[in-house]
């Protein structure tokens, strides 16, 4: 996932013990490297630096703008420039004021963060709809319109975007609806804040006894905190919180069925508070669009992607369900015969019938026992230091990258001692290595710490001045397992898919080569390409040779045997209709509330669970749960009526794997002329020519069906 922190600010709105490790370094003499030229981020905010900045980027923005709408006869040079300048230079401190709330383990600087997010937010509602600064770049937009061959293409993309997303933004309209415009975007904004501090800030849990856990091995225990139940009693109970490392072994691993109902069901309807704030966006977001023109919100959010309205997403979305629900079928029912087998064989009372909190079980189950595939025993060949050696040594490869950690702590810089900070290098001159920015590493859970996995951007590639480079720097943050006084922590391989997908985030915010920030990294080019290039990556997870190499048993060392890599690779697509159909439901129920014309009689509770139960096949079992409350993606003003592109990506993704590096996953020819031309450029060309330039073709969906089991 890619989150964007900070919008654009004239147009509209838009994450162990030496023993088990080997040294990140993975160049045998890394003191030969001169010192990075640009330093990286300083961390140390208070609470009040946080306020404080934040009133000093509302008080300069107010200015420059004021003195931006009184420039007469407004030029490249004398109007747009200035703002080019002033965008550059204010994305990244913003970023890192409104990024400390996700990642700050100081409830006091989350909650500075959280508020300077919330006034920034509506600055940048207000700066985006001021009418006097529209009027200064239609006439700028009027003159370079006819002189189109003179004016420098960064310029003449940069003033075509910002006079466009005006007019999507209402400036046409009179004052009355721009005023009501700019209140609904106000009201949006704080409930899409409010709906993420609450999914940050929530400490939820569910207990179990040792008994209600049975499956659950001991190594997997030892991670929970435990309570009494209460003081008369000595039983002890497990706390599984709703972190991923927590609740997900319970949903794969627990034989009871009624553990795994209580833990599904628990974390469902975690954040309850959150279901109003949906419901209020989704309404405030229809009449957005209505005021706007458009019929939906759907419609309205689409115009600058790439399908570009509802009926293109509903017909690729339906498609894809009609098609994969025949496999679907198949699938589900090996399932749910093992499901009644069990029943059969182990508890006669028992329900045998097949339900969503069966799914993970049943589908763990059947990889074990049909392909010998034990995710916990492979995870031991992936400890997390020797796996992340691995990875970067893998995109060095490819990109003709060097990813240099700073170890020594009076050089780190960061905001939690958790966090690894790495310099990264272009290595296309061995002799010259040229800097390329700072990545961050945010890798295990702690309280108030964004609960998924995801890339943000904290500061874009731009250009100081004709000869000096401002350089980009981005940071994943995921939530895998911490190491423990007895193993370090280990990845399971679906882990190691999301952090092959987050990093190609990050190597797509890193090699940007384009003079504006504006124009580089993942938020430049189409939302519904940005997934692309990660999913791409997460090909080399499934390679024989890849995976063979990034393993190192965390007690010896030793390579995962090849007969444990051959049986995961074979997994690869077993029940892959059954997921897919899943990513679906996700999607489907993204453009239902998105299209609906009447939300107040929509049951959203209802649309959810129902859509689920006919779209992944799977009984809901009399039961309605409220994962809505918990969709992030729903609230985001890029992914909301967007979450499909997710599978429309992939048809990219998966095109350019299997046309330029299926044969040969580590060509770093390929690697490089992917890095230059789809990554490098980023949103200055329309993607679609990027990718006939690099693929030699026109991008085919053909390898996409292929991998989904629909075409030979």
């Amino acid at each position: 996932m890619r989150l964007l922190l900070c919008k654009n600010w004239f147009a509209s709105p838009v994450i162990s013990p030496l023993l088990y490790t080997r040294s990140l370094y993975s160049m045998a003499n890394t003191t030969s490297f001169p010192i990075a030229p640009q330093a990286p981020p300083n961390w140390s905010f208070t609470p009040s630096d946080i306020s404080g900045k934040t009133n000093e980027i509302i008080n300069n923005s107010n200015n420059f703008y004021d003195s931006m709408s009184k420039v007469e006869s407004p030029s490249v040079s004398n109007f747009v420039e200035p703002f080019m300048k002033f965008e550059n230079e204010l994305g990244p401190i913003i970023n890192q004021l409104t990024f400390l709330q996700h990642v700050s383990s100081d409830k006091e600087i989350r909650d500075a963060s959280v508020n300077s997010s919330m006034k920034l937010d509506e600055l940048n509602i207000d700066l985006s709809l001021r009418h006097d600064i529209f009027l200064q770049f239609a006439r700028v937009w009027q003159d370079v319109q006819s002189k189109a061959d003179s004016v420098e293409r960064e310029t003449f993309k940069y003033v075509e975007k910002s006079y466009k997303d005006y007019i999507h933004s209402g400036l046409e309209l009179d004052e009355g609806n721009r005023l009501k415009i700019k209140e609904i975007k106000k009201k949006i904004s704080v409930n899409s804040i409010n709906f993420s501090k609450n999914l940050g800030e929530q400490k939820e849990y569910i207990t179990f006894t040792k008994e209600q856990l049975e499956g659950v091995p001991d190594s997997i225990l030892t991670q929970f905190e435990t309570i009494k139940s209460d003081k008369e009693s000595d039983e002890t109970l497990y706390k599984v919180t709703f972190k991923y490392p927590d609740i997900f072994p319970v949903m794969k691993l627990a034989s009871s069925a009624q553990t795994r109902k209580q833990a599904f069901l628990a974390d469902q309807n975690k954040v309850p508070e959150n279901e109003a704030i949906l419901l209020d966006t989704l309404k405030l977001r229809d009449e957005l669009a209505s005021l706007l023109g458009y019929d939906t919100y759907a419609n309205y959010n689409l115009y600058d992607k790439m399908a570009k309205d509802s009926t293109t997403v509903m017909n690729f979305l339906n498609d894809l369900k009609d098609k994969l629900i025949p496999l679907g079928r198949k699938e589900l029912q090996v399932l749910q015969d093992m499901k009644a087998e069990d029943v059969k064989k182990l508890n006669q009372g028992a329900d045998p019938n097949y339900y969503i909190w069966d799914h993970r079980y049943y589908d763990n189950k059947y990889l074990l026992e049909n392909f010998n595939v034990d995710l916990e025993k492979i995870s031991e060949y992936f400890p997390l230091e020797a796996t992340i050696t691995g990875m970067l040594e893998i995109y060095e490869t490819l990109f003709n990258l060097k990813f240099i950690e700073t170890k020594d702590s009076q050089n780190k810089s960061v905001w939690h001692d958790d966090v690894k900070q790495i310099a990264v290098w272009n290595m296309d001159d061995p002799k010259s290595p040229n800097f390329v920015g700072w990545i961050y590493f945010d890798l295990h859970p702690r309280d108030g710490k964004y609960g998924h996995a995801a890339n943000f951007g904290l500061s874009s590639s731009f250009m100081i001045d004709d000869t000096t480079r401002s350089y980009p720097v981005t940071a994943l943050v995921c939530n895998f397992s911490k190491s423990t006084k007895d193993k370090p922590s280990l990845l399971k391989h679906n882990e190691i898919v999301t952090f092959f997908h987050e990093l190609g985030h990050g190597i797509h915010d890193l090699v940007g080569q384009n003079k504006e920030s504006r124009f580089n990294g993942p938020g430049s080019v189409p939302w519904d390409f940005v997934e692309a290039p990660s999913q791409m990556l997460e090909f080399w997870t499934w390679n024989k040779n890849e995976l063979i190499n990034l393993s190192s048993h965390y007690k010896t060392g030793e390579k995962i045997p090849e007969s444990l890599i051959n049986s995961l690779i074979k997994t690869k697509h077993v029940n892959g209709a059954l997921f897919t159909l899943r990513q679906l439901h996700f999607g489907l129920f993204d453009m239902k509330v998105h299209t609906c014309k009447d939300l107040q009689n929509l049951s959203i509770c209802n649309t959810w669970n129902q859509l689920r139960q006919d779209i992944s096949l799977i009984s809901n079992g009399g039961t309605l749960s409220k994962g809505y409350d918990s969709f992030g993606h729903i609230m985001s003003d890029s992914y909301s009526a967007g979450y499909y592109g997710y599978l429309w990506a992939e048809v990219f993704a998966t095109d350019m794997y299997h046309t330029k590096f299926a044969k040969d996953p580590l060509n770093a020819k390929n690697g490089i002329q992917y890095r230059d031309i789809v990554l490098a450029r980023g949103g200055l060309y329309d993607i679609n020519d990027n990718l006939k330039e690099f693929l030699g073709r026109e991008p085919s969906k053909d390898a996409f069906l292929k991998e989904l089991g629909l075409q030979n």
